[in-house]
């Protein structure tokens, strides 16, 4: 929101904390815990921090092009990079610094479909530490962090929580978080508390008080090929508008329909295309992707 009568808000195109440390503290001291367990609650609460950092941060890269610098983060252990558009801008390749200071060169390989800011970047090296890709679970007054590089400051650690989800199928199909970005966290993750990727650092509002967005991870999955092969789903894809049942439940209408899948399962997938049904069993995870036509 505004912060004066007459001047609109300010939107940047990338999305630092108020930590849940101060927070845990104030509420174990109003509650009347004991010091010990008040220690030992801070230091459990530092500790699993602390080792989300040490899960993601290797897997954050620094995208530059020029003056612009951004943020993104392997989806593959073959080199392949998330990141927003218009960290990417129009540009065929990008400058990626790893975290082990690496400095590599990228090429932009996908951008996103129906101007989604979203871009896939691919760099030349095997062995890279891929975040796994979530989002199933996200709710309001869901817990998330980030590691991005905002204003420059490189691999920067960021906690908060989500404060609005927009579905899908809005004009702005993103989830608000109040955690602390700044310009330069664009294109990076936003993680649950197991280290998985429900989202992709966007926007925020300058002159406001951490009012930040994200893309959600379901709408890259939808919008970007490339990422089909490394999400633990079933990828439908079939004419737009066409409502697709999975195992007796509808899944949700074409062109492209994510399951969520995290067991080796057999998919029952039905479907109405024209006047004819169709029907078809689907083995996960042998088989990923599923067209009808």
């Amino acid at each position: 929101m505004s912060r004066g009568a007459s001047s609109a808000p300010t939107i940047w195109r990338s999305p630092r904390t108020l930590g849940a440390l101060a927070a845990l503290a104030s509420v174990l001291t109003a509650s009347g815990v004991p010091t010990s367990s008040r220690g030992d609650a801070l230091a459990e609460l530092e500790r699993q921090q602390q080792e989300l950092f040490q899960l993601v941060a290797p897997s954050v890269v620094f995208i530059s092009r020029g003056d612009a610098l951004g943020s993104g983060f392997f989806v593959s252990d073959s080199g392949l990079i998330l990141t927003n558009a218009h960290v990417v801008g129009k540009s065929k390749t990008v400058t990626v610094l790893l975290n082990d200071g690496a400095r590599l060169q990228g090429e932009v390989v996908e951008r996103a479909a129906d101007d989604v800011d979203l871009a896939l970047v691919q760099v030349g090296i095997r062995g890279t530490r891929p975040l796994p890709l979530g989002g199933g679970s996200l709710q309001v007054g869901s817990w998330v962090a980030s590691v991005g590089h905002g204003l420059g400051g490189a691999w920067t650690f960021t906690t908060g929580m989500v404060s609005n989800i927009y579905p899908l199928g809005a004009e702005r199909p993103v989830f608000q978080t109040q955690i602390p970005l700044n310009p330069g966290n664009s294109g990076g993750p936003v993680v649950d508390r197991a280290g998985r990727v429900v989202g992709i650092v966007t926007a925020g509002i300058e002159k406001s008080n951490n009012v930040n967005f994200a893309i959600r991870v379901e709408l890259a999955l939808q919008k970007l090929a490339g990422l089909a092969p490394f999400c633990n789903c079933l990828l439908i894809e079939i004419p737009a508008g066409t409502p697709v049942y999975v195992d007796g439940k509808l899944a949700g209408k074409g062109p492209r329909i994510l399951v969520p899948a995290s067991a080796p399962h057999r998919f029952r997938i039905q479907a109405v295309i024209g006047t004819a049904m169709r029907e078809l069993e689907a083995a996960w995870p042998e088989e990923r992707i599923i067209k009808l036509e």
